[in-house]
């Protein structure tokens, strides 16, 4: 048996609920883009083998899956391409997820997507990546109960998101978010956010950015994102440098600001940061802001649209 997975990347598009006055605590928002991707092989083979990139982080992830399911297998694992990590891009979902997926395969162990994805150490906080490597397309999720911090967070909206619309993606070279302990600790410093801040959110998602999907409607769906980017970056703000994550960033998203775009966030802890734009404004935009990174604090700049089917898993014998 051979199993091939090809994942796609996801954009975290904020957090709905800091405050967690009503039991329920995060609730996230995420889109799946079409690139970057991790792409693995997987089969059986004489002895445990992986080769490719990330070959340290993978064998962590298949001893974790072994002993968390209580099975061994001689498998070769192949990592073709990995997603850049820490950089807002959520590679460290699709990355346990891929290969955990193909563990499952492989060794004929019966898990759910969700169950997976807490065996393997992911959905600490949103379910948003594991939703996004299953369905694709643009996900809410509700948020986990306060008194049951361990238990997957419930999906509750999943929708094909315009593939008409463009995402513009800069993943300037500038000191990256945080990540795993540094994470828990800037959440453990923040005070619970201000319900009125929590109510803006929730309007703005149920009311302008949900809706504005159904509708197409892009410059609404840009208004709220943005909107909800900055109400959650001021939050962030104590324990990040202001709004987004440090002053380069800021100076490139106000730059974006002024072409004329629809919408533009920081995804995550960055650095990545991104715009949504027309399909005619692509060209354009895209040069324009390669140009300004190039000769700045350099960087990667890309075009990526929704991937409205999650992961690619071909399983052949």
């Amino acid at each position: 048996m051979k199993v091939y997975i090809r994942t796609p990347a996801r954009l975290h598009l904020g957090l709905i609920d800091l405050n967690g006055d009503l039991g329920r605590i995060f609730g996230g928002l995420g889109v799946a883009i079409n690139q970057p991707n991790i792409i693995i092989h997987a089969q059986h083979a004489n002895n445990l083998t992986i080769t490719g990139e990330e070959t340290t982080l993978a064998t962590t992830l298949v001893n974790r899956f072994f002993k968390t399911y209580q099975t061994n297998s001689n498998i070769h694992l192949h990592i073709e391409k990995t997603i850049p990590a820490h950089a807002g891009l959520g590679s460290g979902t699709q990355f346990a997820l891929a290969i955990a997926t193909a563990l499952a395969k492989l060794t004929d162990t019966k898990a759910s997507t969700p169950e997976l994805a807490l065996a393997m150490g992911r959905a600490q906080r949103t379910g948003v990546g594991t939703a996004i490597f299953q369905h694709g397309g643009f996900v809410v999720d509700g948020g986990k109960k306060i008194t049951q911090n361990t238990a997957f967070p419930p999906l509750i909206y999943q929708q094909p998101f315009p593939e008409e619309w463009r995402f513009i993606i800069a993943s300037p070279n500038v000191q990256k978010g945080l990540s795993n302990s540094e994470e828990t600790s800037a959440f453990n410093k923040l005070p619970p956010m201000q319900a009125t801040e929590v109510a803006k959110i929730c309007r703005l998602t149920m009311l302008k950015l949900l809706p504005a999907i159904a509708e197409k409607d892009i410059e609404s769906f840009g208004e709220a994102l943005t909107a909800i980017q900055i109400i959650t970056g001021n939050y962030f703000a104590h324990v990040q440098s202001g709004t987004y994550s440090n002053i380069e960033i800021a100076e490139i998203l106000k730059f974006i600001k002024r072409l004329g775009v629809c919408g533009f966030g920081q995804s995550s802890w960055g650095p990545t940061v991104y715009c949504i734009v027309k399909q005619n404004q692509t060209k354009e935009i895209f040069k324009k802001v390669k140009t300004y990174l190039a000769k700045s604090v350099g960087g990667n700049v890309f075009v990526a649209k929704a991937n409205n089917k999650g992961s690619t898993i071909k399983v052949t014998t």
